[in-house]
């Protein structure tokens, strides 16, 4: 059984490598980007909080500042759950190769 599993376990191991890689850039990115758009959020956040009191922004508008910012906010926690796929498929590989 041992041999019949060599070829795909050589096969693997440079899959985990570059999934590996793959992690590590996407959580640089991941981590910088979330860092500006929660700003962008933020200030949403606050114009439609702000905006509808003082007259600026009607109710519909002052939701869609919301839904904008909410949107926004969300793109990161998305992108966490694209790299812990990864990290997961990275793991399943890695227990491949160490049976």
């Amino acid at each position: 059984m041992f041999l019949l599993k060599l070829p795909f376990k050589i096969i693997a191991l440079p899959l985990v490598a570059v999934l590996a890689l793959v992690k590590w850039v996407g959580i640089f990115l991941t981590r910088f980007s979330a860092l500006w758009f929660d700003l962008f959020a933020g200030l949403c956040f606050l114009v439609a909080v702000l905006g509808y009191p003082m007259k600026v922004c009607t109710g519909l508008e002052t939701v869609k500042i919301l839904v904008m910012g909410f949107a926004s906010f969300l793109i990161p926690v998305m992108a966490d759950g694209v790299i812990a796929a990864v990290a997961a498929i990275q793991g399943i590989l890695w227990s491949f190769i160490r049976s």
